[in-house]
């Protein structure tokens, strides 16, 4: 999971080629649809989250509605905090999903 609002993180997520799957979350249509043609990258448009918290809730919960996901699997979470900042990735979590 990458909490992006350029699609900068995603980005530089994809450019790893990882085996597993990228989910680029972000506010805007225009970045989600930019995100939606580079390799790996699955683009949802979300709402901003305002704190950590919410990001991970957020990010569980979609990667479970999109199939990515199943309970008791883990999810990475790439973010910049203070949100609603391009330019601030600086966050990673590890959460499960339950």
């Amino acid at each position: 999971m990458a909490f992006t609002a350029s699609g900068s993180t995603a980005l530089r997520v994809a450019r790893e080629r990882p085996e597993a799957p990228i989910i680029g979350l972000t506010p805007h249509l225009a970045t989600a649809r930019r995100m939606a043609v580079v390799w790996g990258l699955h683009a949802v448009v979300s709402p901003d989250a305002h704190s950590m918290g919410e990001a991970v809730t957020r990010a569980v919960h979609v990667a479970q509605t999109e199939g990515f996901a199943q309970h008791g699997e883990e999810i990475v979470v790439a973010a910049g905090v203070p949100f609603g900042h391009s330019g601030t990735t600086n966050s990673l979590r590890v959460a499960t999903v339950r």
